[in-house]
């Protein structure tokens, strides 16, 4: 009795070993991405999840998403080391004092993990997939405008600081549209160092000066909610075209109402299902990468630009419908 009673549990015993070690075996079979956030808990890296889960769905790989709970890049790099220790496949980042990132992520691809940037990416990576390619949405805002106003009319840009290369590329961009139509007149560059009090400030006094004002072409994204708080103050909400670049909560009620028709949001989940698609072309293609053309499924067709080793999610127009998907 005791003998089959030994024999039956070894028997179980082997079953159970030799299953899980199945188990083990497929999940080891299968890719390991890890998506290393500048910090967790924000909707706009919520946003960030959620397309990375999205994409390792549709891949069929593992996901690990991990990122500190604050901006702190210590923390960050701990967790991006440790991953590397684990030895995963490949790895996404988006990091906080770049300084500090150069030796380790050139140390990590040194050892064979191939590490790619999304969002404002790290020194040193394979590639990056972000968003609001300078010169694609400056065009974009500045078509935008042209459209609402009929090609003519008094357009006045409002920038953030003059100091800055990548605004003054989407300013000049935006200036390029403008100059195709000989009855719309760019009044000015205004820069309000990206703060929501100067960008209002300058706003009501550019539409006191211009009561004809018939649009505004807006660089950073403080620049759409002055702007459109102060044509509601001036009465004018919805009568003068507000295009740019845009976040979604803060600007949810002017859109509702129709005083913001071209806020152009960067969907961060878009960013990173782009660059978990972008990395698994590199490891499953012997080390392919975007030439300018494709299509990501769910995040489109982006902006590539191959000297820069960047891929720019196309940006989504806030509307009444999707404008409460955006919380950030």
């Amino acid at each position: 009795m005791k003998k089959g009673l030994i024999l039956v549990v070894a028997f179980i015993l082997a079953a159970t070993m030799v299953f899980g070690a199945g188990q083990q075996e497929v999940a080891k079979d299968k890719l390991t991405f890890a998506v290393i956030p500048m910090f967790v808990g924000h909707p706009w890296f919520e946003r960030c999840e959620y397309g990375a889960k999205k994409a390792a769905e549709d891949l069929d790989i593992n996901l690990v998403y991990l990122g500190p709970e604050k901006a702190d890049a210590a923390r960050q790099l701990d967790i991006f080391q440790d991953q590397v220790n684990k030895g995963v496949d490949a790895i996404l980042v988006a990091v906080s004092e770049a300084d500090m990132w150069e030796v380790p992520i050139a140390n990590a691809i040194k050892q064979g993990i191939p590490v790619f940037g999304f969002d404002i990416g790290g020194p040193g990576t394979i590639w990056l997939a972000s968003g609001w390619e300078t010169v694609q949405s400056g065009i974009n805002i500045a078509e935008g405008v042209v459209k609402d106003i009929g090609g003519k009319g008094k357009v006045a840009i409002l920038t953030g600081s003059l100091g800055s290369p990548f605004l003054a590329a989407r300013q000049r961009a935006s200036e390029s549209v403008f100059a195709k139509y000989p009855d719309i007149e760019v009044i000015g560059v205004f820069p309000t160092e990206d703060d929501y009090e100067k960008a209002l400030s300058a706003s009501e006094s550019i539409l006191q000066a211009n009561p004809d004002l018939a649009g505004f072409a807006c660089m950073t994204t403080t620049c759409v909610p002055a702007s459109a708080r102060a044509t509601e103050n001036a009465g004018l909400g919805g009568k003068v075209s507000i295009w740019g670049v845009a976040m979604g909560q803060q600007n949810a009620d002017y859109v509702k109402r129709g005083t913001v028709k071209g806020g152009l949001i960067l969907d961060s989940g878009k960013m990173t299902y782009l660059g978990m698609q972008i990395a698994y072309d590199y490891v499953t293609k012997d080390g392919k990468l975007p030439t300018g053309g494709e299509e990501y499924g769910w995040a489109g067709k982006p902006v590539t630009v191959v000297a820069d080793k960047a891929s720019y999610a196309p940006d989504v127009l806030l509307t009444a419908e999707n404008v409460d998907d955006f919380e950030f």
